[in-house]
């Protein structure tokens, strides 16, 4: 029988020829000792598998699989299947993680008895270092899951910031075939935990790249997969009262993005009268719901006056 190990980390590789060795090695160097990592070849063209298989003959916890290509679900969920790890983390294979990753997460982890731990991050994109660092708190899985939906920030939406319990991807998947599926999957996980607890610290470090499918994915298809992962948060938690709330909060979110991108020139115009006639169909929700704030229940006032007109000009003005 496999050696079993506290920590599984998945790693997707898909043509990094020129930035996987950097992932493999801090992973290789983390102070934590008690884990494995779970590299997918996700069908490179390139020498990819060639250096990882190379890289895991000097170092046994490096287990490299190879298969036909699928996307960053497939390969993540097929990672799963073989993880061996009582806890699971992701790490993008052009992008590296500080030393102290898997210690830190996993202490906080256990420290405080949270299914899900997540640290802060670093965002490289060319000359530009920025990074995001969340204060040390531990919340429930509910309040983590509103944080989500209702702020869309990317450190709770994200996957590779995290260490989670395996148990909690039970029944949960990637989606196959979908891009941004960070915004279909992480709010299900939050949703199942407990407890989350956060790290005063940054320790994961994501490199931006220009040729990266994120980076090329054109703004309309980022706004449908906000839309579609609020309503499909809508009917999960339709028999919650304040994930729903929060979830349809999300909504609103999502329909503001589509008209501000319209406005602003980014998506076609057609977009404008199309949300803001979403918006004003559930205008009464939305005016009572909880977990809208009172800078957005005053935007729809503005949608409804002289077709959105009022909300045009103020769109010209402010930028908040």
């Amino acid at each position: 029988m496999a050696k079993k190990v506290l920590i599984s980390v998945i790693v997707p590789v898909y043509n990094l020829e020129n930035e996987a060795l950097k992932c493999l090695w801090s992973l290789a160097l983390q102070k934590f000792k008690d884990f494995e990592v779970v590299v997918i070849d996700d069908g490179s063209t390139d020498n990819s598998l060639s250096i990882l298989k190379k890289f895991a003959k000097k170092d046994k916890r490096f287990l490299v699989f190879h298969k036909k290509n699928g996307g960053l679900s497939s390969a993540r969920n097929f990672g799963l299947k073989k993880a061996r790890g009582e806890f699971i983390s992701f790490v993008d294979g052009d992008d590296n993680v500080d030393p102290g990753f898997l210690e830190e997460l996993y202490n906080s982890t256990i420290k405080n008895g949270a299914e899900v731990s997540i640290s802060g991050y670093t965002n490289f994109f060319k000359e530009k270092m920025t990074d995001f660092v969340p204060k040390s708190e531990v919340i429930s899985g509910e309040e983590a899951t509103i944080r989500l939906l209702t702020r869309q920030e990317n450190m709770e939406i994200l996957t590779w910031n995290k260490l989670y319990k395996k148990e909690l991807f039970s029944r949960i998947k990637f989606p196959d075939g979908k891009i941004c599926e960070d915004n279909l999957t992480t709010y299900k996980l939050l949703a199942k935990a407990n407890k989350v607890a956060y790290i005063n610290g940054s320790f994961y470090n994501y490199c931006r790249r220009e040729n990266s499918i994120s980076f090329k994915m054109d703004d309309l298809e980022r706004l449908k997969i906000r839309e579609e992962a609020a309503r499909e948060a809508e009917q999960l938690f339709k028999n919650n009262l304040k994930l729903k709330q929060a979830a349809e909060a999300s909504k609103l979110l999502a329909y503001f993005k589509f008209i501000d991108h319209s406005l602003s020139g980014r998506i076609s115009e057609k977009y404008f009268k199309t949300y803001r006639e979403k918006i004003l169909k559930t205008r009464e929700a939305f005016s009572k719901n909880p977990m809208v704030d009172s800078r957005r229940k005053k935007y729809v006032k503005m949608i409804s006056i002289k077709n959105g007109g009022f909300y045009k000009l103020y769109r010209k003005i402010k930028h908040d």
